[in-house]
């Protein structure tokens, strides 16, 4: 048999991809680049100029003395359209952010309709604070409170 004798074989070698295929790929990217970049100024450009809509009242109101949940209702619905109404009536930045401004409004509304609002104030077991403002302590705790 004969022996085979290995052949010298030449593969062409491909340094570089064709300059146009690669301008093209370079281009594109820097126009996707762009378009991303350009996307986000814009999105970034109308979030500046939005502001948050008052949904509602973040205050809890609860129904007053003798009134039906039916009335309560109602009488919150009257007070969300006349806080909603006070908030274009008014300046844009007079009396603080727009949820405040809201707030105050829906609860004097369902104020004067005889329902239950939040009071802040602290509680204060000193007769400290009673003496300084003029008020003098009880002598006797009333019957509820008494130690048993």
């Amino acid at each position: 048999m004969d022996k085979l004798r290995p052949r010298k074989v030449t593969i062409p070698h491909v340094k570089e991809c064709p300059t146009g295929l690669a301008a093209r790929a370079a281009g594109a990217a820097a126009r996707e680049m762009k378009r991303r970049a350009l996307a986000f100024g814009a999105l970034l450009l109308l979030s500046a100029c939005g502001s948050t809509p008052v949904y509602g009242p973040g205050v809890l109101v609860l129904p007053g003395t003798g009134k039906s949940f039916d009335e309560f209702r109602s009488d919150e619905h009257d007070c969300r359209g006349y806080a909603q109404t006070q908030l274009t009536d008014q300046e844009q930045d007079s009396a603080g952010p727009l949820q405040q401004r809201y707030d105050r409004a829906f609860l004097q509304c369902m104020y004067a309709k005889g329902h239950k609002i939040p009071v802040s104030g602290r509680y204060s077991d000193s007769t400290e604070s009673a003496r300084s403002a003029g008020a003098t302590a009880p002598a006797e705790a009333p019957p509820d409170y008494r130690a048993k």
